[in-house]
């Protein structure tokens, strides 16, 4: 077997496949570290699998076809060859990597959860009169100056672009700004949205978040998302908490397996 580095073009039918076949539970955080990446075919004549390797030292995906995984372990040592290799994340659901990972690793990490919501709001979710409003004029850029350093890592310029895949939206009430709402559209699994939320200081512990979440679920389910995820860090409480007001459940875990 042969393993090269490729384009991920060429490799994309593949994690595509993994992905919904699986019905793996993934997020933009995921998506992020997969575009990003350096990636690799294996080969044995004709594309039979791939891995992707994340600013040199992390692998962020494995995969082989169901008729060559006997060689699983064996493409799975050379991987970890390669680069400057120290680490992989993981999301549980995806079986196969998570498995050859626990033959390996040294210590893991808990990094995220990646949440999936009900169709319907839990019993007692309160409802608030929030409206989304999409920012898409350079004039209301100044508006984010509000949630302080939330966006300093975020692509805050593309969100003009209204056909881009990262979107935040004012969250209003009767008019008043209470928080914003973040929605990234799927670029290697087009039927995920991943939303997100923040609240004006001033304006916590009174409902916004969850509600926020709500909306942007109903508006992401009537685009005709069915996919529709979010993701927090793994001991932000707080917004596990959110998530799970506004009818969010995670049954998946990132963790990050040190070998």
């Amino acid at each position: 077997m042969k393993l090269t580095k490729t384009t991920y073009k060429t490799i994309e039918p593949l994690i595509q496949h993994n992905v919904c076949s699986h019905d793996m539970i993934v997020d933009s955080f995921w998506e992020d570290h997969i575009l990003k990446a350096n990636h690799y075919g294996i080969y044995d004549g004709e594309l039979i699998g791939y891995f992707t390797i994340f600013e040199q030292n992390t692998i962020t995906s494995f995969y082989m076809k169901d008729e060559y995984i006997q060689h699983g372990k064996e493409v799975f040592s050379q991987i970890r060859r390669f680069e400057q290799v120290t680490n992989a994340m993981v999301p549980t659901g995806d079986e196969f990597f998570v498995s050859h990972c626990l033959d390996n690793f040294s210590r893991i990490e808990k990094q995220a959860y990646f949440s999936i919501y009900r169709s319907t709001p839990p019993d007692g979710f309160t409802g608030k009169t929030i409206q989304l409003k999409r920012i898409t004029d350079r004039e209301d850029l100044p508006l984010l100056k509000q949630a302080k350093d939330f966006f300093d890592n975020d692509p805050v310029e593309t969100i003009l672009d209204k056909s881009s895949h990262y979107r935040i939206y004012q969250a209003l009430d009767h008019d008043e700004l209470v928080g914003f709402g973040i929605v990234e559209t799927g670029r290697v699994d087009p039927s995920i949205a991943s939303i997100g939320m923040y609240v004006l200081e001033e304006k916590r512990q009174q409902g916004y978040a969850k509600n926020i979440l709500r909306h942007l679920y109903d508006e992401m389910a009537r685009e005709g998302y069915t996919r529709i995820r979010s993701g927090c860090w793994y001991y932000n409480h707080s917004s596990l908490k959110s998530i799970e007001s506004a009818g969010g459940y995670s049954k998946t875990r990132l963790l990050r397996f040190y070998f």
